[in-house]
């Protein structure tokens, strides 16, 4: 073979090699790419619920801190207070374990 074809031969060769390790880089790429792609589409969706969840939150304490009816109410339901000469009775919550066990004989 002449020197002509053998150059040809290894540049080509050598060609090829950099074209496959190309598309293969190509290909990781892509999937790094498609990856992120989808996790800021779920950060999108987190963020927007974590908007609309500190949205609530100061509406929550705006009421709180202007309506005294509400106030009254939420330390009621929350803290478990009650007004002057009212009674309170706490009941314990219903759970399975805490009921006793009867015994058949």
């Amino acid at each position: 073979m002449n020197s002509k074809k053998i150059i040809l031969l290894t540049t080509s060769l050598l060609a090829l090699v950099a074209g496959g390790y190309l598309l293969l880089q190509l290909q990781t790429a892509f999937d790094e790419y498609t990856h992120w792609r989808s996790r800021e589409a779920v950060l999108k969706k987190e963020l927007e619920e974590l908007r609309q969840e500190a949205k609530a939150d100061r509406k929550f304490l705006e009421r709180l801190r202007r309506d005294p009816d509400f106030q009254d109410a939420i330390a009621r339901k929350e803290l478990g207070y009650g007004k002057t000469n009212e009674r309170l009775y706490r009941l314990p919550k219903d759970n399975d374990e805490e009921k006793p066990q009867v015994q058949q004989p």
